[in-house]
């Protein structure tokens, strides 16, 4: 008998120690504070108590920045590109995600700027997707091609490769970036292969019936990298490969 009543004064506390009611969910994940209480989701992650909330990035906040983007139409018979023009178009509205923010630059490639065919005739001759990345950031890889000095240089073209311009047919007139350095910081020409983040300028404009550079970036960073040629063939050397082409220089 003694024994039932024992039983009758431990139940409500065995009850207490069972399994614990479901915690309260939010966005999909259970959020519980310190004292129990609800603690809201910060993008889509569960707070620890006694934590901070975690920032939200405006990738998080807007996962698609330019809806219409993923509906882009470009005339395929424009297309000059080596690669199909399905491929081109797909590869341009994945580059279109990107906010085009200095923290989310758009990725863009020779061919984002020079896979079509420009027509100096229209007053805009620019296709909707170059017109996308007006006044944006962007991040582009290629190689320096300066004007005339070699050093002390604060701006210069970005081409695609080196061996495709002293070798191979010159880049068209859309192919090539006009690049600004940092703060207009002077720099000594590299063979290698440079990462340039930067606000991208899209100009129609002509001087002397001549005409302008069409993309001018205005550099926040640049990044040298290895010597890494598209087109170089295997084993080049470009300081010795391409010393009949460019001047001679001391490094």
């Amino acid at each position: 008998m003694k024994s039932f009543f024992i039983a009758l004064l431990l139940a409500p506390l065995l009850s207490a120690c069972g399994d614990p009611e479901p915690a309260p969910v939010e966005n999909g994940q259970a959020v519980v504070g310190a004292e129990g209480e609800l603690k809201p989701a910060v993008g889509g992650q569960s707070v620890d108590a006694g934590d901070d909330p975690k920032p939200v990035s405006e990738a998080e906040k807007n996962p698609h920045p330019h809806p219409e983007w993923a509906t882009l139409e470009i005339d395929p018979e424009s297309v000059v590109s080596q690669v199909e023009p399905e491929e081109f178009v797909r590869n341009i509205r994945e580059a279109l995600r990107h906010h085009g923010t200095l923290e989310d630059p758009i990725p863009i490639d020779t061919d984002f700027l020079g896979g079509w065919e420009f027509d100096e005739t229209k007053i805009d001759p620019f296709p909707p997707h170059v017109n996308a990345i007006k006044g944006k950031y962007i991040i582009v890889k290629g190689f320096m091609l300066p004007d005339v000095d070699f050093e002390g240089i604060t701006n210069f073209h970005l081409v695609r490769s080196l061996w495709g311009c002293c070798f191979g047919a010159p880049p068209r007139l859309n192919e090539l970036l006009r690049v600004f350095t940092p703060d207009g910081e002077p720099i000594r020409y590299t063979f290698n292969t440079l990462e340039v983040i930067g606000k991208v300028d899209v100009v129609f404009e002509t001087e002397d019936g001549l005409i302008n550079d069409l993309y001018r970036l205005h550099a926040e960073s640049l990044i040298e990298g290895e010597f890494d040629d598209p087109l170089a063939p295997e084993g080049a050397n470009p300081e010795k490969d391409l010393q009949g082409f460019l001047p001679e220089m001391e490094f």
